[in-house]
């Protein structure tokens, strides 16, 4: 895991004059920004603010530290300018030895900076650490509850951390603990409402409506919701070559939905899956200028998506 190489290396004592942190999954980037604040005191730390220039961080790593080893000044979330860069280059080639500078959720490459880049971790990667995490609060958890949970947080490391915190109590956390306590995100729930249509079953699909209140304020948003998966396995259908990191980058979406999607999508044409969606933009459409209820609309979308399959 990328975090935890990162952690080795200031273990070490590799540590380098200026670092980049970045990155989709802002659980960890936010915890090894953390790490190298603790490098220093609050005394040898400088945070600019988005006003102050650049210049100011590297004036503030020049002189020799007060009160720990090292000085720490920290740039973020900012799109760095041209001539920012430059000046940060120009320093990297010549550092204060007992300096850091931090380039935290900033746009702009800086040549020079070691770069660490904290994207979403997989279910396979995130399930050991979730273990873990349990075990270190007090508390245990099955593989397959840890798995649940990552898939119902869409993992979203700051929320299962919140998640755990409120299980670990509770004893052992199994799939019953997670299903009673941790409400799924609308995507995960459109996750298994693709993948039950895409199998052709009715009863899959309606069993994750019961999750739902029957009523326009919970139907409304998760027809938003699959109409965009819809969207995207359609894409993911036109573009069976493009990497799935490259096609997602492309698309703005993550690797993960993607890949979902990839897999509902095998399971029709390219000309089905796009008379589907045009079926779902003018079911939205009815039920939003009350021509239909949402409760038809939602229905009508289930026969409509299972009927266009592959036969």
């Amino acid at each position: 895991m990328l975090y935890y190489d990162f952690k080795a290396s200031l273990a070490r004592g590799e540590i380098a004059p200026m670092y980049r942190i970045e990155g989709e999954d802002k659980y960890w980037s936010e915890l090894a920004y953390k790490d190298l604040l603790a490098l220093s005191s609050d005394l040898d730390t400088t945070v600019l603010t988005s006003e102050q220039p650049v210049d100011e961080a590297i004036w503030g790593v020049m002189n020799f530290p007060m009160m720990a080893e090292r000085k720490v000044a920290v740039i973020r979330d900012r799109k760095l300018k041209d001539a920012e860069i430059k000046q940060l280059v120009k320093y990297s080639e010549d550092p204060s030895p007992t300096g850091i500078i931090v380039l935290y959720n900033c746009e702009g490459n800086v040549p020079g900076a070691k770069t660490y880049t904290f994207d979403v971790l997989s279910e396979g990667e995130l399930v050991p650490y979730v273990t873990r995490l349990a075990e270190e609060m007090g508390g245990t958890i099955t593989p397959s509850a840890a798995r649940k949970l990552v898939r119902y947080t869409e993992q979203n490391m700051t929320r299962i951390k919140n998640e755990l915190i409120k299980l670990a109590p509770l004893g052992a956390i199994d799939d019953a603990l997670v299903d009673k306590y941790v409400e799924p995100s609308y995507s995960y729930r459109v996750y298994d409402f693709t993948d039950a249509i895409a199998r052709g079953s009715y009863k899959g699909a309606y069993d994750v409506l019961s999750s739902l209140a029957r009523n326009a304020y919970e139907y409304s948003p998760f027809f938003t919701r699959l109409t965009d998966q819809i969207r995207l396995m359609l894409h993911a259908s036109l573009s069976p070559k493009v990497p799935d990191a490259e096609l997602a980058a492309s698309l703005g979406v993550s690797v993960y939905p993607l890949q979902k999607a990839k897999k509902a999508a095998a399971q029709y044409g390219q000309r089905q899956l796009l008379a589907v969606l045009m079926k779902m933009y003018a079911l939205e459409e009815a039920f939003k200028t009350g021509a239909i209820s949402v409760e038809n609309a939602m229905d009508l979308a289930i026969a409509e998506a299972i009927e266009a399959r592959k036969k």
